[in-house]
Parts: C-alpha cells; structure tokens; sequence
C-alpha cells in the first residue's frame, strides 16, 4: 500500500520538476505554446480514433477466450479505466478485471492473460518501427542512438518470444499452478486464432501511427523541426512507458522519457518536455471529460460494479 502510494507521489514529484524547469526557461517555453484550434480539433480526433481501435483490440483479443464482447461497452469500458487508472492501487485495472468478470464471465487468470498478451504485442509492433526507423532514417552513428536502436531490438525480440515460446504446463493442484494453466490455455486460444492476431495487430499498428500523429501535431504547433518519422520513434518511447506502469498512467515518468527522446532526435530539452506535458494535458482532459462520461453511463447502467464489495472482491 506505501509503495502504491510512493510511486504516485513520485509521479507528481517529476511532473513538478519538469514544470519548474519549464518556468525557469519561460523565455524560450512561450514561444512554443502556438496550438490554434484546428490543431485541437485533429489532436481529438486523433484521441476519439485512438479510443475506437482500442476497443476493437480488446474485443480481438478477448474473442479467442470465448469472451463476446460488444463494441460500444468496451469502448465506455476503456475510457472509464483510462479515468481509473489515475488513481492509486490500479483502480483502473481491478474494475477492468471485475467488470469482464462478472459481465462476461472471463476468469481472472484469464485476464491476466489478456493484459499482458495485450502490452507485449504492443511493445512488439511499436519497437519494430522503432527499429526501423533508427536503423534506416536516422542511422546508428552516435551511440545515442545505438543504444536506443538496442533497446527498441531487444524489447522487440523478448516480447515476440513471450508470445510465442512454448512455456511447461504445471500439474499440481495448488492455486498457483491452476492459475498458470489458466494463464497458459489462454495464451494459446489468442496465439492459434490468426485472425484474431492479425486484426489486434492491424488495430495497434494504426494506433501506434494516431498516437505519433497527435505528438507531430503538437512538435508542428509549436514550429520545432524534427523529421516526420521521429514522431514514430516519439510513439515507441511514449508507449512503451505508459505500459510500463512505473507510475499511475506513466504520470511524469512518461513526460521525462519523451523530453529525453527529444533530446536524442535532436530536439531541444525544453521544446520536447512542452510537447510531452501538452501531451498529457491532452489526456487528462480526455480522461476527465470522456472518460467521465463514460463512468457514468456505466456506473447508471450497473451500479453495483462500482460497489467496494463487488469491486475487491477477488
């Protein structure tokens, strides 16, 4: 429960940081903040696509575990988690994992399957266009970059080897080995179904690609030159870090992986910590608009999800 709380703080503690170094470069900072409405109404639009793929992916995903899953409720279902997920103990989760319980059935271990089925595919996908895109548009001369084309290769490796590499079923009857096998037969149903991969694959491709977009949209307002495909390797760093979870919704965390990205394409520190905070202001926003509506269809369409009772109860 501390540590729960320590990592929040922690995230506060970087996003103040970054701030007070933004307010000690005020005199370059202001000149970047240039966002007009039409680059509103795109960084949207780009949001509002974003949230649609993801509910098409969870519904790919979760279709293999015999789990049916309609469009529009794991579409609510998504923004109501993102909101949740700003708050401590991983509120956003829990209620993710109770919610397909008791509406759909999935078993818990199940879930864990999906989760993290869902956060290796998308760390795979995303670094291979990061490695791509360092390899190929901005080389590996400095070891900057060599380092960043490394680590981009070797998530992308591990990832794809814990989607596909056999793993040893367990045979005992303890909690710990039922919950394995559960784990396991789940892995399998996703991995064998090819359409299934192929459309959660095609989805979070487009999604890595909305996600670059909405940061080159901001790096465009604010009149900073950086090669378009730097926004690609933008999108791996920022989804990457928001999967990680070192803190609640990557808060602060992801803001400085994304200043220091910046920095590494060529970008000054000061213009790619701005874009990385307007960035999460972006979604804060949407997380508190969107995101709040969308708790409260839920919570009017089923109260009793959001009972403590029903919510903890494992």
């Amino acid at each position: 429960m501390i540590l729960k709380w320590i990592k929040y703080l922690l995230g506060f503690l970087i996003v103040g940081f970054l701030l007070w170094y933004l307010a000690v470069n005020w005199h370059d900072v202001k000149h970047l903040l240039k966002l007009d409405f039409r680059d509103i109404i795109i960084i949207y639009l780009t949001a509002l696509i974003g949230s649609i793929n993801s509910a098409v992916v969870v519904m790919e995903i979760l279709r293999p575990m015999g789990i049916r899953a309609y469009f529009w409720n794991m579409f609510m279902l998504q923004n109501t988690c993102m909101l949740l997920n700003y708050v401590p103990m991983k509120l956003g989760t829990l209620f993710f994992a109770n919610y397909l319980k008791r509406h759909y059935g999935l078993k818990f271990s199940h879930f864990g399957t999906f989760s993290v089925f869902l956060t290796l595919l998308i760390a795979a996908i995303s670094c291979f266009m990061g490695v791509l895109v360092m390899v190929f548009v901005y080389g590996v001369a400095d070891v900057q970059k060599q380092l960043l084309a490394i680590a981009f290769l070797i998530i992308f490796i591990a990832s794809v080897l814990m989607i596909f590499l056999p793993l040893p079923i367990p045979k005992g009857q303890s909690k710990l080995s039922i919950f394995i096998r559960d784990f396991i037969s789940g892995r399998s149903f996703v991995t064998k179904d090819n359409k299934a991969l192929l459309i959660a694959s095609f989805f979070l491709f487009l999604n890595f690609i909305v996600s670059s977009i909405r940061i080159g949209v901001i790096y465009y307002s604010m009149g900073v030159e950086i090669h378009p495909a730097g926004f690609l390797v933008l999108g791996v760093l920022g989804y990457i870090v928001l999967f990680a979870n070192f803190t609640p919704g990557a808060l602060g965390v992801r803001e400085a992986v994304l200043g220091a990205g910046a920095v590494i394409l060529g970008v000054p520190l000061e213009a790619g910590v701005t874009a990385a905070l307007i960035d999460r202001g972006i979604t804060l926003i949407w997380a508190f608009t969107v995101g709040g509506f969308c708790t409260c269809l839920l919570r009017f369409n089923s109260p009793a999800d959001f009972k403590k009772e029903n919510l903890y109860n494992k």
